[in-house]
C-alpha cells in the first residue's frame, strides 16, 4: 500500500510540474484549488508555491473571465500575495454591482470577496449583493448538487471551513464532476 501511495504521489507531482511548465493559467489555478480542497496540498507545498509565484508574476490580473479572476484573487490572497481588489472593477455594471448568470462563478466571487481587508468597499459590495443573489437562486430550480454547494457557501465561506471536513465533502463533489 505504501509503495502504491508513493507512486500516486509521484504521479501527481509530475502533473504539477508539467502544469508549472505550461502557460495555461486556468489549469494552474484549478489544480492548486483542487489539491487544496481535497486536502493533499501539504504533500506538494514547494510545487504549489512555485505555481502560485508563476500565477502572481503573470500580471494580466486574471483575464476578462470573472471566474478565473475570482479564483486567482482567492488563491493568491489566501497565500499572502498582495493582490488589489481593483481587478474586479472591469466587471462592475452601472449601479456598481458585479453579477453573472453562472452560479459557479458567483460562488467563486463570493468566496474571493471574503478575503477582503478593511476598507475594500468593492469586496464589501460583492458580498452583500451576491449573498442576496445566491439566496434568490436557491429558490430556483438548481441542480441538487449545485444547490447544496450554494447553501454550504452561504453558511460558511470556503476559507473559514474546517480543512478536513471540507476535503471529505469536496471529494464526493469532485467525483461527481467526473474529472
Amino acid at each position: 500500500m505504501k509503495e502504491r501511495a508513493q507512486r500516486k504521489k509521484e504521479e501527481v507531482r509530475q502533473i504539477i510540474l508539467e502544469t508549472v511548465a505550461s502557460s495555461n493559467q486556468v489549469r494552474k489555478l484549478e489544480l492548486v484549488d483542487t489539491l487544496q480542497r481535497i486536502g493533499v496540498d501539504y504533500h506538494y507545498k514547494e510545487e504549489i508555491d512555485d505555481l502560485l509565484r508563476s500565477i502572481y508574476d503573470d500580471k494580466d490580473g486574471g483575464s476578462d473571465n470573472l471566474y478565473i479572476t475570482s479564483l486567482r484573487f482567492y488563491l493568491l490572497r489566501k497565500h499572502g500575495y498582495g493582490v488589489s481588489s481593483d481587478v474586479f472593477e472591469k466587471f462592475r455594471d452601472e449601479p456598481g454591482n458585479i453579477s453573472s448568470d453562472d452560479v459557479s462563478c458567483l460562488l467563486m466571487l463570493y468566496d474571493a470577496a471574503h478575503l477582503r481587508t478593511h476598507g475594500e468597499e468593492i469586496l464589501d459590495n460583492i458580498i452583500t449583493f451576491n449573498k442576496s443573489h445566491l439566496q434568490f437562486l436557491t429558490q430556483k430550480n438548481l441542480e441538487p448538487e449545485l444547490a447544496k454547494e450554494v447553501k454550504c457557501t452561504l453558511e460558511t465561506p470556503r476559507f473559514r471551513r474546517v480543512k478536513r471536513v471540507e476535503a471529505r465533502r469536496y471529494i464526493s463533489v469532485y467525483e461527481k464532476k467526473g474529472m
